[in-house]
């Protein structure tokens, strides 16, 4: 088990650092799904673990989110431009109905180390999806434009262009973010299909791995679309 430990970290670290080499080593391994899976996981199991940490050390330094609330609020009563609008029942009711949804929602955005235990399940599960989202579309595309590798071989690659993921660990210094993760594991993934279908051109490979995004992005926006009468119904009655 060890041993198995130190050969995860080792190919990792490889690609992490976006070594040609590993990605192909990962490409033409036994059993890519289930090896890539495993990577994947593990990327998943760490950051969470770091997430949870950062969480529980961002909770502790919190301030007391009920005392802020009935400290602003009194606040509030105390301003002379508010005045009149407390003198109206109906204003003061609406008021008093988005100000505690504000709250209960800065609750809900607030560190909890209970809910972060999600986290665990979440993390990895979120990064399984777009490993097998970005995989499976990247490989059709580069199929659809002449590329010669293989769908097994490219879920071996493109597992471990989840690798640059680990640059979150640092979630562990609370309110601490990685703008550059998104970056660099656009270019492992670009690394990746370049190595898998190496008859390509690198403007082919390019929009093969770009595609995946605009697809992604496209279904984002319908549901977009398609939730805004169900917030509508939700909080189309609670307005000023």
């Amino acid at each position: 088990m060890t041993s198995k430990l130190g050969e995860v970290y080792h190919i990792l670290n490889r690609g992490f650092f976006l070594e040609p080499d590993a990605f192909d080593e990962v490409a033409d391994g036994d059993n890519t799904f289930v090896e890539g899976m495993f990577l994947v996981v593990i990327v998943g199991l760490v950051v969470a673990i770091a997430s949870i940490i950062g969480t529980i050390l961002g909770w502790a330094t919190t301030p007391d989110l009920d005392a802020m609330q009935g400290i602003v609020l009194r606040g509030l009563q105390d301003m002379p431009m508010m005045a009149d609008m407390w003198q109206n029942p109906q204003a003061t009711e609406i008021f008093h109905q988005q100000y505690e949804m504000g709250w209960n929602i800065a609750r809900f955005m607030a560190p909890n180390p209970v809910n972060s235990l999600a986290g665990l399940l979440l993390t990895p599960l979120r990064l399984i999806i777009s490993w097998l989202w970005f995989a499976i579309i990247a490989q059709g595309m580069a199929k659809a434009l002449g590329g010669n590798g293989s769908l097994q071989q490219t879920l071996g690659a493109a597992a471990l262009a989840t690798a640059p993921g680990l640059l979150n660990v640092i979630q562990v210094l609370p309110t601490i973010t990685v703008a550059a993760v998104g970056t660099l594991m656009l270019l492992a993934r670009y690394i990746a299909i370049r190595r898998v279908h190496e008859n390509l051109s690198w403007g082919r490979v390019l929009f093969a791995v770009i595609v995946p995004y605009i697809l992604l992005g496209i279904l984002l926006l319908i549901l977009s679309i398609l939730l805004i009468p169900i917030m509508g119904i939700l909080f189309g009655g609670i307005t000023l």
